[in-house]
């Protein structure tokens, strides 16, 4: 968060808009369900303090079926206290018929060295995924639909459009594999610095936290996300609008 105590930095990048986004289930491409390239810009704002903006994008990868988010930091000089300018983040994935399956993650947070950084490769033959969290290495046993901070984004996406409703998922944060509910909550006119939007709202909790993260998706924008707020004790925290949007060939 752009304001947050250094130790938790790494968490600004992904967690305020990822964590509010829904795994996957088995949609299939005949559900008329499929994935534009797009990058977003949004505002981020802490406790009613500017904190800069983060930049978000999905687009094709390398080879067929893959696709690519990437995440990026432009901090306020206020919350370069907390966020590096140079923090990036960086996950592949692969979408098919049977919905999203994350392949590797990296987690840069900016500063010298790696202590901090986090990196890890799914093995979806073998059920793991290794890597390295904050200097630590682990290796975990993972289930099918088990998403990473970025490829939950597509996963999202790729469920609203084929017109599901997603119960609940694991996520891996860092080197944690976490359990997290959500549900819809309605639907509503949305205004930001991009202009106005009718949405719906899907929210998040993580189970025993006393956070949780709302998220507005626009269908109109292909369900890209115009707002996130996430909450703390019920006082909001941490607020996202979206700034400037470039889909699929530039429109």
């Amino acid at each position: 968060m752009p304001v947050a105590p250094a130790r938790r930095r790494r968490y600004w990048l992904p967690v305020t808009l990822a964590l509010a986004l829904a795994t996957p289930g088995a949609w299939a491409k005949d559900d008329g369900a499929s994935l534009q390239p797009y990058k977003a810009r949004y505002q981020v704002n802490y406790r009613g303090l500017s904190g800069g903006q983060i930049e978000t994008s999905l687009s094709p990868g390398s080879a067929q079926g893959q696709w690519l988010y990437e995440t990026r930091a432009f901090p306020s000089m206020l919350a370069r206290v907390a966020v590096s300018p140079q923090a990036r983040e960086r996950g592949i994935m692969q979408v098919t018929a049977e919905g999203v399956r994350p392949l590797t993650f990296d987690f840069n947070d900016g500063s010298e060295g790696a202590h901090k950084d986090v990196r890890f490769t799914f093995d979806w033959a073998a059920g793991r995924v290794r890597g390295e969290a904050q200097g630590e290495p682990f290796d975990l046993a993972v289930s099918p639909g088990t998403q990473d901070t970025a490829s939950v984004q597509a996963a999202m996406i790729l469920a609203l459009l084929a017109g599901h409703e997603p119960k609940g998922f694991a996520i891996l944060t860092g080197s944690k594999l976490r359990e997290y509910r959500y549900w819809p909550e309605g639907k509503a006119t949305i205004v930001t610095p991009y202009g106005q939007f009718e949405t719906v709202v899907w929210v998040n909790q993580r189970s025993g936290s006393t956070r949780l993260t709302k998220v507005w998706h626009a269908p109109a924008l292909g369900y890209v996300p115009v707002q996130a707020v996430q909450y703390r004790k019920g006082q909001a925290e941490t607020q996202m609008k979206l700034v400037s949007l470039t889909r699929g060939s530039g429109e």
